[in-house]
């Protein structure tokens, strides 16, 4: 709900905070005070397009709203007019015009002449008559059915549409698998394949180095083994006058073992190779390296391609097998989205005439005698998510003129008062409401008809209007007052909140245009009598 309007400039409007009430809200004033620039200031907010001064800024809160953009259940929504240009925000951050209509959709309704959209929507008119006639079972029903309709038409599309690619993109996927099939690759086998590499690149310093080595340990004069067997000679002799060489002498012989077993394995050592080998490994390392490169990927996802390539190869052989049976489900789905839609049709058939009678009660009530208020159903080439009818609402505000499109033949009064009846009739998933001009040459018992249906609609919704009629007025939850004065050389607007004596006087003054004692007890008999209505 609509809680708070702060205006800190628009117009000769300047701070200035405006609290809300649940139920309805009025604003009166003398005539050509500007009742209706409240309303141009949230409309202002909501992006209405407009020649505005700098400095201009309005700000709106709503609360108890449930959506991508509250915070808390609040949402404030401002805009603000800077060096020529339009700045909004929503929750204090700065937002584009288009996120503000976003966030304030479906929670407040507006009937001006800038709002009235969606009057003019045939998509309106559809929820309007679906929730008269309590479609939303069966429309969720046929719309579940709808969705797996589509998906199967999609699904249809894509197979029928790969149908004729099918033997291309076999083609290409059978050479891409038998390429990995014939490279036959091995987890693990590129990293052996660069050991091996490593080692055969380096055989030659291999071989000098075993040759050497081997040579230095026993081969040549004063080889290493040599000169130890001279010390194993020497310290034997005199070991037994030195126990302590006892254990020196035993390490030595040790030593002398271990040499000779590394001497023999020098030995054994094969240092012969075929020389295509490192080529042979080159090739496949080379193999490995372009296939890695080609599918992006190590030797475990090339394995791992090559699996998925055959689930694609069964697949696309066995694609034109689906198609029939793909076929036949869809034409069952069809069948029954039909009978669905059948049903569907003949209910909103059945609601419309039911709703225009309704609709034309109402209006007839609202001063427009001679109104003829028509819901018209046509089919539609093809179904869609909401069925086979579109629906239009035509209206005539006299006889004698067969009704036409709504939006091109209501006024702003007219439509503002079928709004209020299409609200009384089929209720509205919309909180707040503002009208404007919907009292429009109203007078009499047709006024006191309106004042009670807007004060019936207020039990459930919030309303926000500007009347000039002291039968609505007397109704109100709460009820401003809008003045304008001259001050320090500039006009100002005067907005007061009225408590029961200034109330009484404003009233009053709206029935006769004089205040006095017996004016005053007009009002006051006015204002009880709609408590019995309560």
């Amino acid at each position: 709900m609509l809680s708070q309007v702060y205006i800190k400039k628009y117009l000769y409007i300047e701070d200035i905070t405006l609290e809300f009430c649940k139920g309805l809200n009025v604003f009166t004033g003398e005539t050509g005070v500007g009742k209706s620039l409240i309303i141009d200031a949230i409309e202002f907010v909501l992006g209405k397009k407009g020649s505005y001064e700098d400095g201009t800024y309005v700000e709106i809160v709503f609360d108890n709203v449930e959506n991508e953009f509250s915070e808390d259940g609040t949402l404030i929504l401002a805009r603000q007019i800077k060096n020529s240009k339009s700045i909004y925000y929503i929750n204090g951050r700065r937002a584009t015009r288009t996120a503000v209509e976003e966030a304030s959709e479906n929670i407040i309704e507006i009937h001006t002449q800038y709002h009235q959209q969606n009057l003019f929507k045939k998509s309106f008119y559809r929820e309007v008559l679906d929730r008269y006639a309590s479609l939303e079972g069966l429309l969720d029903e046929y719309q579940r059915l709808f969705s797996k309709y589509k998906e199967l038409k999609e699904k249809e599309r894509e197979i029928l549409e790969k149908q004729s690619e099918r033997i291309r993109e076999l083609d290409i996927i059978r050479f891409q698998l038998a390429e990995l099939e014939e490279a036959d690759i091995k987890v693990g086998e590129k990293e052996e394949l660069e050991k091996r590499y490593r080692y055969l690149s380096e055989i030659q310093n291999i071989k000098e180095v075993v040759y050497l080595s081997k040579n230095l340990l026993e081969d040549e004069e004063n080889s290493i083994l040599d000169n130890l067997n001279t010390v194993l000679r020497n310290i034997q002799k005199i070991k037994d006058a030195a126990p302590s060489l006892e254990e020196i002498y035993k390490s030595l012989e040790e030593a002398k073992i271990l040499l000779q077993e590394a001497s023999y394995s020098l030995s054994d050592m094969d240092l012969e190779f075929d020389e295509n080998e490192i080529l042979e490994i080159e090739e496949r390392l080379n193999l490995i390296n372009k296939l890695e490169l080609k599918y992006n990927t190590d030797e475990e996802g090339l394995l791992k391609i090559k699996e998925e390539f055959k689930e694609k190869i069964d697949y696309l052989e066995n694609l034109e097998f689906e198609i029939p049976k793909l076929q036949q489900q869809i034409e069952e789905i069809e069948g029954r989205l039909h009978t669905l839609a059948e049903k569907i049709s003949a209910i909103r058939d059945q609601k419309s005439k039911e709703l225009s009678k309704e609709i034309e009660e109402h209006l007839k009530q609202l001063g427009l005698k001679e109104a003829q208020f028509v819901v018209e159903i046509e089919e539609k080439e093809e179904l869609d998510r909401f069925g086979k009818d579109n629906i239009i609402f035509l209206f005539s505000a006299n006889r004698g003129y067969y009704p036409s499109l709504l939006g091109d033949v209501a006024s702003g009064g007219e439509i503002s008062r079928i709004s209020l009846a299409l609200k009384l009739t089929t209720g509205s998933n919309i909180e707040s409401m503002i009208f404007d001009e919907i009292d429009t040459g109203l007078g009499g018992k047709t006024a006191v008809l309106l004042a009670e249906k807007l004060k019936k609609l207020s039990k459930d919704y919030q309303i926000i209007l500007i009347t000039h009629l002291p039968q609505i007025a007397a109704y109100a939850d709460k009820h401003f007052y809008i003045d304008k004065a001259f001050i320090d050389e500039k006009t100002k607007a005067i907005i007061k909140v009225l408590d029961r004596e200034t109330r009484k006087e404003e009233i009053a003054r709206m029935l006769t245009g004089k205040i006095n004692q017996e004016t005053l007890n007009l009002a006051e008999k006015l204002i009880e009598s709609t408590k019995l209505d309560k």
